[in-house]
């Protein structure tokens, strides 16, 4: 390949300022060889370091996809709608079966005004690029942790996770090193340079306004328009409140459910309050495990994971008819609809801890931590400290890039969405990084985690911000819409 020429990251002021807020290194950007990939894309290696902090160490390549304009305009927008794990295939349309329904309508009104491209976090890619890490062992549930009885669970869940990362570790090779979203910022930096631009126009759903985060507090001086979408807070340090933000949110989400079922008449629960019903069958399953049908029974931890898992609005419906069958006597949603999701092989939890969790409580702090959440959140909020948790436990000694406050000045305008009904990355700590950056406009809407492609008044504010720059004015919101179609 043809040399294009160097990025130059900051060394000096290395100095004055921790490793993790500073770009660290020179390295050489390769121009970019595009090649058809099927399905309309044109697809690229990135060549950069394993580790950012060594430039001049191992390289390795990274997978990139583009989505040529269907306009005259070749404008490049970088695009990356979460996960962790959620690749370049999503521009494929059909490619990727996590994909919202609306995407494909979000793509192409995006591809009439820009070259829309997508880059693979590391170990994270579609198969046919023959960069993405399957581990030969899998995962514990993330919903493990609901389910344990005892501390030997809990020691189960750990050893479990442990041979996974051991795997993930022999199968990432030298990847495994640079596995952060600090090193990403600095791929997608890389690719920046690449495609000769002198900022990025960067929009982030989810996992990839992690990236963001590290971007803006790395680059800012490179920034021309970023968009938040469903932002995950990484710039709480303090573990429970990081917590407290989540179990806050899911117990006032139990409150929402209740509203929700009373207003619609095809809620399985109409009529009675879903949130009492909640309660019914706590405290009936805490007294002995609930009845199924065909002679199974559900215990204690199956009703939470199935709760947690259902109080996703999308699941709302299925929530609603669970809790009605279980309190007419057959519990079996629990163990089918909304039972506990397996284990993968997937390393995109090892980044996701190596990001948020490096150093995690011991089995006695969190009981400890625990205890002060059943009494902020005593019905339902408190589950989601074992969900968090249950995600890392027994994973140690990955790459590391540890929460912090974000270190940002002189940035242009960056816009926000915040969901009101967004329990996934929860709508407090999405305030909480907004708050951090001077710049911010927050557009707040009533739907819930994701909802850019999903909701028209947001696509189109998003839309005219991404294209001119344009902010909605101070105070706009956008009433719901996807809630509205739950269960139509």
């Amino acid at each position: 390949m043809n040399r294009r020429g160097l990025i130059t990251l900051c060394l000096a002021a290395c100095l004055a300022v921790p490793l993790g807020s500073v770009a660290l290194a020179s390295a050489q950007v390769h121009d970019l060889v595009w090649k058809d990939c099927g399905d309309g894309l044109r697809c690229a290696d990135l060549v950069v370091p394993v580790d950012w902090a060594d430039p001049g160490g191992p390289s390795t390549s990274v997978h990139v996809a583009k989505l040529p304009t269907t306009g005259k305009s070749a404008k490049p927008l970088i695009v990356n709608f979460g996960g962790p794990g959620t690749s370049t295939a999503m521009l494929r349309r059909k490619g990727d079966p996590d994909a919202p329904a609306e995407l494909p309508r979000l793509l192409d009104e995006l591809q009439r005004s820009f070259d829309v491209i997508a880059i693979d976090p590391r170990g994270m890619s579609e198969p046919a690029s023959g960069k993405k890490v399957s581990c030969a062992e899998p995962e514990s549930s993330i919903y493990g942790l609901l389910l344990a009885k005892a501390k030997q669970d809990w020691d189960a869940h750990a050893a479990t996770n442990a041979a996974h990362q051991a795997s993930c570790r022999i199968m990432a090779k030298s990847t495994w090193g640079g596995m952060t979203a600090w090193n990403v910022a600095h791929d997608i930096d890389a690719l920046r340079a690449a495609l000769g631009q002198d900022t990025i126009i960067y929009a982030g759903n989810s996992y990839g306004t992690v990236y963001a985060q590290a971007y803006l507090e790395l680059f800012p001086q490179r920034v021309g328009r970023m968009y938040f979408d469903g932002t995950a807070d990484h710039t709480q340090p303090d573990f429970e409140a990081w917590l407290r933000d989540y179990a806050v949110t899911q117990e006032r989400h139990l409150t929402l459910f209740r509203d929700w079922c009373a207003r619609r008449t095809d809620c399985a629960l109409h009529g009675r309050d879903a949130g009492r019903a909640w309660d019914e069958l706590v405290a009936r399953v805490r007294r002995a495990p609930l009845p199924a049908s065909s002679g199974r029974t559900v215990s204690e931890g199956q009703l939470y994971a199935g709760g947690i898992k259902g109080m996703n609005p999308a699941r709302w419906p299925q929530l609603a008819t669970a809790l009605r069958k279980a309190l007419d006597g057959d519990a079996g949603d629990f163990l089918e609809e909304l039972r506990p999701d397996e284990g993968g092989t997937s390393i995109s939890q090892d980044a996701l801890c190596n990001d948020f969790m490096p150093k995690l409580p011991t089995y006695e702090e969190f009981q400890g931590i625990e205890a002060r959440l059943r009494e902020i959140a005593p019905r339902f909020g408190w589950l989601e400290g074992r969900f968090e948790l249950g995600r890392c436990w027994g994973r140690n000694g990955g790459a590391s890039w540890a929460p912090h406050p974000l270190r940002v000045k002189d940035t242009p305008p960056i816009l926000f969405a915040i969901g009101e009904l967004d329990n996934n990355t929860n709508h407090l700590g999405q305030a909480h990084v907004a708050e951090q950056i001077p710049s911010a406009r927050v557009l707040r809407h009533g739907d819930g985690h994701a909802s850019w492609a999903g909701n028209t008044c947001l696509r189109r504010h998003v839309f005219t911000y991404l294209s001119t720059g344009a902010l909605p004015a101070p105070g706009t919101r956008c009433p719901a819409e996807r809630i509205q179609k739950v269960g139509k």
